[in-house]
């Protein structure tokens, strides 16, 4: 008897982290980790900051894979976007819920402990701030009746709001000082959005037949395959144009080393943009996201070696 609950425990919290999409993580807590660099932030801190930022994605995706198991169920899925809720009934709606709350909660025993200052006044507001905006926005990203992922644009806006302003403000917190640099600030701001902005339109590209047949408004399905593939390739040239002019003033400061590579991972995704354009398919879709996911990660780590503190 206590071997087959252990068992059952143990298939509970698989299925748990499975639900989490714990890779995607990674991506949350990359752009997490290239900032705390970024930021120069002292060793414990960016710990804190790459954990706290991998909790805080894996309960945003528990939460999405909650309310998008009918969806699933409709959608042959990559490994990376599987739902266990699909074909197991371990997971009741509480086990769920307290397995986000305990991922979204964890990182404020952390901050308390661990980050510099982080019970003074003026910090603790402005933390409790940038937690309030991220869980709102997960939730209202996710679940009915606002449910903005299945809302034209206000897919986009969310995500942004997510990956491009909460993620910097929040590691922007975890230093000495009350908040990073204003100047540092808005250059992560800048760097976090221009990274979301070529990873969340291509990876709903990938699923506009599918989404269109289940009735998810998202901003592939209200564009259609021929305008939403244009947009996501134009994003993309935004993006590497944006990345270049960045790069081009934090070299020209003595910010950043000077290096090519950035540029030709910015070339890789500039022709698979011109091949979503002319193709305006699936596959060219999941190509360009596969790719996007690939160089943004690389891409995020490279900049923070290639930072040179001033």
């Amino acid at each position: 008897m206590v071997h087959q609950s252990l068992k059952k425990v143990l298939r509970i919290i698989r299925e748990l982290i499975i639900l989490s999409r714990p890779e995607w993580g990674f991506i949350f807590a990359g752009v997490a980790y290239m900032l705390s660099l970024f930021y120069l932030l002292p060793t414990i801190s960016l710990f804190v900051g790459w954990l706290s930022i991998y909790a805080f994605a894996c309960g945003h995706f528990s939460l999405n894979g909650f309310f998008d198991k009918e969806s699933d169920s409709l959608n042959p899925r990559s490994f990376s976007l599987r739902n266990p809720l699909i074909t197991s009934d371990l997971l009741t709606p509480r086990i769920i819920f307290l397995w986000i709350g305990l991922l979204w909660f964890a990182l404020i025993p952390l901050n308390i402990f661990f980050v510099p200052k982080a019970l003074t006044f003026p910090k603790l507001s402005l933390a409790f701030f940038a937690y309030l905006l991220a869980v709102t926005s997960s939730i209202s990203y996710s679940v009915p009746p606002l449910r903005f992922k299945a809302r034209p644009f206000i897919d986009l806006i969310v995500t942004v709001l997510i990956i491009g302003f909460f993620i910097p403000f929040y590691i922007g917190l975890l230093g000495a000082e009350t908040i990073v640099d204003e100047s540092l600030l808005l250059y992560g701001i800048i760097l976090s959005i221009l990274l979301v902005a070529g990873i969340h339109l291509p990876t709903i590209l990938t699923d506009l037949n599918v989404d269109l047949k289940n009735g998810e408004m998202t901003t592939a399905v209200y564009l259609g395959w021929s305008k939403a593939s244009y947009l996501a390739s134009m994003i993309i040239f935004v993006r590497i144009a944006g990345f270049t002019i960045v790069n081009l003033i934090l070299m020209n400061a003595g910010i950043l080393t000077h290096s090519l590579i950035p540029y030709m991972l910015g070339i890789v995704e500039l022709i698979l943009a011109c091949n979503l354009a002319w193709k305006k398919n699936r596959e060219a879709a999941l190509l360009l996201w596969k790719v996007v996911i690939f160089t943004s990660i690389i891409g995020g780590i490279l900049f923070g070696f290639l930072y040179i503190p001033k």
